[in-house]
């Protein structure tokens, strides 16, 4: 008698054993589906930022461009509609950038007081009498200008990144220049 009260309390474990571990495979499933859903998120959003960063190296290198030319004289002429740029020189256009003319913001006269005579840079902005020992006072023969210079890019593979970067550049000038 006490042999078949434990065969009929075994066949009922098995049954609850089996719903067990089909709950445990499920929450399982659960858990891996939810892991790999995540890691997709987290690569997409490390792609994104690639291309973000991408797209403002490509606009600083734009306006490193119109800063190497002689822009002050004709900034229209340093203007540029559209702009190949490779960032992973693979001989392929990555990014197109957009710069619109630069814009002389203001131009400041250059202080005698400002200049240091022990400077090269500085030298040619004295004149014979401002040059005298212990003259500090009154403009130099030099002046600052402050430009803006602009770059907008975009992906050139329709994507939808895009950036604009602004940068300030002071370039020295001869005292009397304006703002063109």
């Amino acid at each position: 008698m006490n042999d078949s009260g434990f065969t009929h309390s075994s066949r009922r474990q098995s049954g609850s054993s089996l719903i067990v571990s089909l709950v445990l495979l499920v929450v399982l499933t659960l858990m891996v589906v939810s892991i790999i859903r995540s890691t997709n998120v987290n690569s997409k959003v490390a792609g994104n930022m690639q291309v973000q960063k991408e797209s403002e190296a490509a606009a600083q290198q734009a306006i490193e461009n119109v800063i190497s030319q002689d822009f002050m004289d004709a900034p229209a002429a340093a203007a540029s509609a559209a702009m190949a740029i490779d960032v992973n020189h693979d001989a392929a256009t990555d990014y197109a950038a957009n710069v619109p003319a630069p814009k002389c913001l203001n131009v400041t006269p250059i202080k005698v007081s400002q200049l240091d005579p022990a400077n090269s840079d500085d030298v040619p902005c004295y004149t014979s009498s401002t040059y005298a020992p212990g003259v500090t006072s009154g403009n130099s023969l030099c002046s600052n200008t402050q430009w803006e210079i602009q770059a907008t890019t975009s992906d050139a593979h329709g994507g939808a990144a895009t950036v604009t970067a602004h940068q300030g550049v002071a370039v020295r000038v001869a005292a009397g220049t304006a703002c063109p």
